[in-house]
């Protein structure tokens, strides 16, 4: 039996909410039952516009929006640096680089501080409730 991913949780609680089947889903999204079946189970990559497509459907808020992207970056093991939208600066597009890096090699400790950091720009408005620069 395949693995379901996060994301394919997420998409299957959505459904329970809306009580919805699976093929009933696929429909709204304009894929195939069987395509959103792989997506779920971690057998198919998740389209780049999967999340809009959701958010607009079933209306989603900033926190739920955002609970999706985590559990698509916790599946596919990535999380995509949009580089159109930030400023060119090489100091900028530097340390934006640095945050693609492997972040294994941090402390607890190191990346606890990163994060209160993050959240403290978010707080002062620096940046907005999904972490894009403002």
């Amino acid at each position: 039996m395949a693995k379901v991913s996060n994301f394919g949780k997420f998409l299957r609680k959505l459904r329970i909410d809306y009580s919805e089947v699976l093929g009933t889903m696929a429909k709204k999204l304009g894929i195939s039952a069987a395509y959103l079946s792989a997506i779920e189970n971690n057998g198919r990559e998740i389209p780049n516009d999967m999340i809009a497509k959701i958010a607009q459907i079933y209306n989603l808020d900033e926190s739920q929006i955002k609970e999706l992207e985590e559990a698509k970056a916790q599946t596919c093991g990535a999380v995509a640096v949009q580089f159109e939208n930030q400023k060119s600066e090489h100091d900028y597009i530097e340390t934006a680089v640095m945050f693609a890096r492997d972040f294994s090699k941090l402390t607890v400790n190191q990346v606890e501080q990163i994060k209160n950091l993050l959240i403290s720009f978010e707080k002062s408005g620096a940046i907005d409730g999904r972490n894009k620069l403002l």
